[in-house]
């Protein structure tokens, strides 16, 4: 059976996260969500577990071919081989961010093979441009009271909006 990792911060969760999974499911039998902490991010909203959680409420409807976990700030190369899973699901919205990848992608390949002798394959979900959902903008409408509601799986809205209330 072939497996991927989706990993990110997703801080929070979006429908933009939620159509990646839904194009890595076309490719994998099962797909692994991790939930990873970047230290060069400091202002979550949500604690690792908290959007452990929310990821969980959000994909039940996925069923048992998609596995959440948190794995604090592991470098991606050490949760590819703890998980024996050697296929990395990433997601590209423009020039810039390919370049961030594919800088990614080197230095993940070169930390698994120096420490493991493996090899990752990386699969790039590429969107327009214009694809303008992310969580930064979500959490700029949220905080300023305008309608993110169909940019978040309904699943999870109200939690979303319970939190940016703390920043108002």
């Amino acid at each position: 059976m072939s497996s991927g990792i989706f990993v990110g911060s997703f801080d929070p969760w979006h429908n933009g996260h939620e159509d990646r999974l839904k194009n890595a499911l076309k490719i994998f039998e099962k797909v692994y969500v991790i939930i990873a902490d970047n230290y060069e991010k400091k202002n979550y909203w949500f604690s690792q577990d908290e959007r452990e959680q929310l990821v969980k409420k959000s994909v039940k409807k996925f069923g048992n071919r998609v596995v959440v976990k948190s794995a604090g700030v592991k470098m991606l190369h050490d949760i590819c081989h703890e998980e024996q899973i050697f296929n990395v699901f990433r997601g590209v919205k423009s020039g810039r961010t390919l370049e961030e990848e594919i800088r990614l992608q080197l230095v993940v390949n070169y930390m698994a093979n120096i420490e493991y002798g493996e090899k990752i394959l990386f699969v790039y979900d590429i969107t327009s441009e214009d694809d303008f959902r992310g969580s930064s903008i979500i959490k700029k409408l949220v905080v300023n009271g305008k309608d993110a509601s169909s940019l978040i799986p309904s699943e999870i809205i109200k939690d979303i909006y319970d939190r940016g209330k703390r920043y108002v």
